[in-house]
């Protein structure tokens, strides 16, 4: 069970990473891969967006940032324990 926790961490993080590259060469979310992750990530995003807003950076939306961090923080705590 803790492995397939493990391997979905590390799948949800490979698709916070596929979106930040996508939305830098693909800005419409609303094509394929784009829409994809868009689907799984915004929700993620949704919390911090509301902390920090992009308008308040300039537009830079940093949202994926604490996401990463956070999912890797769970994945180590999860490896540890098991």
């Amino acid at each position: 069970m803790a492995a397939l926790l493990l391997v979905l961490l590390k799948l949800l993080k490979l698709i916070v990473f596929g979106d930040i590259l996508l939305s830098w060469v693909m800005p419409n979310k609303e094509a394929f891969p784009r829409s994809f992750t868009s689907q799984v990530t915004d929700p993620l995003y949704a919390p911090i967006r509301a902390l920090i807003r992009p308008e308040m950076l300039g537009g830079i939306d940093i949202s994926p940032l604490p996401v990463l961090f956070l999912l890797d923080l769970m994945e180590r705590m999860l490896a540890r324990a098991f």
